[in-house]
């Protein structure tokens, strides 16, 4: 529930997947077209349709990671998930900063809170240590303990949602001042309008929010063509009217994507994203090439272990190993408790382990 709760192309059908692939990173978020530390996190429930808990995102204004199912939310009566991140920089101990990112559902499974911590600064201890000495006997020498302490920032992204069950804001809180969302709807439920706002809060807290002064910093519009009920065309609008972008938006006839091929008007910037399903309905594999910047291919494969779950995944930038994905689980459980990701060519692993609360 990113960016508009589902993204532009999304909310012509209930089952669109994004361009984007989830991702929790180690302090840091990295979309699809800028990928320095990435980890996706797709975990498919045991289900009849393989509906997936963690769906893949389309890019999020406030680089909040993940994507919910809400069904698969409410079905599993999951209340929230904290994040513990980790990585281990090949050759070296665990960096282990106390990094956290946490989701809150409402009693719908529809998310409503969200806040991640980064390091703000630190102050490093040094303690020395004596030699250790068993039976007269000197079993280890003197050294030196480098202890960090670490103090965060946090920041919080809150999410509000329409009588129609769609999402009409999110905002976030970071700092005396507050950056928000707004999502106007067709009767179709496409988007028609989104406004992104500088506001202050004259409530007395971030949860009781009242709006102070609010500036408009931008405004899109949204129209569509649909020739045919596979393919449509989706034209957006800058703050004077005038498209700025085009994307054509290719489904199958169960209505889940194949191909978006979009296409700014200015700077000749094309992007194709494409999708492919194996026979369970499951997504297999997921394709992005940019020519911004210069030619640019990333690619997604997945795959599922024998209950249906997503037990691994490589994912390839320009035809060469990136990232290469292990998920945990506890006997059955739908849910993995922990995944690690092998960066090929960082040369190190992440490593996250989730704590998941049940209503």
């Amino acid at each position: 529930m990113k960016r508009s709760g589902r993204s532009v192309g999304e909310a012509l059908c209930e089952n669109v997947v994004p361009e984007l692939a989830p991702s929790l990173s180690s302090g840091r978020l990295c979309g699809k077209k800028s990928i320095l530390i990435t980890i996706l996190l797709c975990i498919t429930l045991i289900s009849k349709s393989s509906a997936q808990l963690f769906l893949p995102i389309d890019d999020d204004p406030f680089g909040v990671p993940v994507k919910f199912n809400a069904d698969s939310v409410r079905k599993l009566r999951i209340f929230s998930i904290q994040a513990n991140l980790e990585y281990k920089p090949d050759g070296k101990i665990i960096d282990d900063r106390g990094l956290k990112q946490y989701f809150e559902f409402d009693s719908l499974g529809r998310i409503n809170e969200f806040w991640k911590t980064s390091v703000k600064n630190y102050a490093t201890d040094y303690i020395d240590h004596p030699a250790v000495y068993r039976k007269g006997r000197r079993i280890r020498g003197e050294w030196t303990e480098t202890v960090n302490h670490y103090n965060y920032d946090t920041t919080f992204v809150y999410y509000y949602y329409d009588n129609s069950n769609r999402l009409s804001c999110m905002r976030e809180c970071d700092g005396d001042y507050y950056y928000s969302w707004y999502y106007i709807y067709n009767e179709d439920g496409t988007i028609a309008r989104q406004t992104h706002t500088k506001e202050t809060n004259s409530g007395p807290n971030r949860e009781h929010f009242r709006i102070g002064v609010q500036t408009i910093i931008s405004q899109e519009d949204f129209t569509y063509t649909r020739f045919s009920a596979q393919q449509v065309k989706l034209f957006c609008l800058n703050d004077e009217g005038k498209p700025y972008k085009e994307k054509m938006m290719n489904f199958d006839a169960k209505n889940r994507p194949l191909e978006y091929r979009e296409e700014y008007t200015a700077g000749g910037i094309r992007t194709v994203s494409q999708w492919k399903y194996d026979s369970l309905d499951r997504t297999s594999m997921i394709s992005y090439t940019s020519n911004a910047g210069g030619d640019y291919t990333e690619t997604t494969n997945y795959n599922y272990d024998s209950l249906g779950r997503i037990e691994s995944l490589k994912r390839y930038v320009n035809g060469e190993l990136k990232d290469e994905f292990s998920y945990l689980y506890h006997n059955s459980d739908p849910v993995a408790y922990a995944y690690i990701n092998r960066r090929h060519l960082e040369l190190g692993i992440d490593i996250v382990k989730m704590d998941i609360r049940y209503w």
